[in-house]
């Protein structure tokens, strides 16, 4: 059941043996033996991976449900707090810049607990059944999911201070002699001009495009533009004097960081440990105010 679970999950068979720490043989023999014991054909090769039959997509959810109850009975059962596998879905920003250059604090706390880390797109929901726990860049609003504020950011212009040296950026109207670095559209720029300098006519349309937070954020780093960042992605970077904010004009996002929980895995020890982990993680980072909005 778990290296169907794995290659249901992953697509792949190698994949799927890399992750049970097993053979590739080793995983086609047991789900050879499945496939058997249930008389019912669960995948197809495709290429170098693999695609689920609909009697096999069906199977998969169950099995998932299946085997996180399982976790969770052994994760409470006495000596054994916190163990088994915990998978977190998070936006690409917040995972580089915030999570993964703490997580080895988490680590050392929760030894014990085998911590999968994925990136989501913005147009993926939250209703994946592969995860634990999310953590989500959007309005909060979630039908029949546990949602908690973990931060509410700040918008501000932030470039490298070599730019800012370069092009002596002082005032909002300089930005027309830089170039604008935007993720997906220009809604954030638009935003912080309406709440800051919206009497300042900037062409706020020009510059460069990206699809991914991570891209833009590279691109202002390496001295290629202005970009809008805010103070839970950029917080490190601005800390660390890698980043810089020409101007002291900020503004609240039209959008927050939440951590959300499907009602199942309220209870679960391990989803607990990583909740309470990553509010204080931001507490320290931001502080108390930024935390709770």
């Amino acid at each position: 059941m778990r290296a169907f679970e794995a290659l249901a999950r992953l697509g792949s068979l190698t994949d799927a043996a890399d992750y049970l720490s097993l053979t590739r043989s080793a995983i086609s023999h047991q789900l050879r033996l499945l496939e058997s014991q249930l008389n019912i054909q669960l995948y197809e090769r495709r290429g170098r991976g693999v695609i689920l039959t609909p009697a096999g997509q069906l199977y998969a959810g169950e099995v998932r449900e299946v085997l996180h109850n399982l976790e969770r009975i052994h994760a409470n059962l006495p000596g054994q707090e916190y163990n088994g596998h915990l998978h977190i879905c998070m936006p690409p920003g917040f995972a580089a810049s915030v999570v993964s250059r703490h997580i080895n604090d988490f680590y050392r706390a929760y030894p014990t607990i085998r911590l999968h880390l994925s990136t989501n797109r913005e147009d993926e929901t939250i209703n994946q059944p592969n995860f634990d726990l999310f953590v989500v860049f959007s309005d909060g609003v979630y039908n029949d999911q546990h949602v908690e504020l973990l931060a509410q950011p700040m918008y501000h212009p932030v470039c490298s201070p070599r730019l800012l040296n370069e092009l002596n950026i002082t005032h909002p109207r300089d930005l027309d002699n830089a170039t604008l670095l935007h993720l997906h559209d220009s809604h954030d720029w638009q935003l912080w001009l309406a709440g800051c300098a919206g009497k300042n006519k900037i062409k706020v349309d020009s510059g460069l495009y990206f699809s991914n937070i991570l891209l833009v954020l590279q691109a202002a780093l390496s001295g290629q533009g202005v970009a809008i960042g805010d103070d839970v992605v950029c917080g490190d970077s601005l800390r660390q004097g890698q980043l810089v904010r020409p101007f002291s004009e900020k503004i609240s996002s039209d959008r927050a960081y939440y951590l959300v929980t499907p009602q199942s895995r309220l209870e679960d020890p391990n989803v607990q440990a990583f909740s309470d982990w990553i509010k204080k993680l931001l507490e320290g980072l931001l502080g108390t105010a930024a935390v709770s909005g």
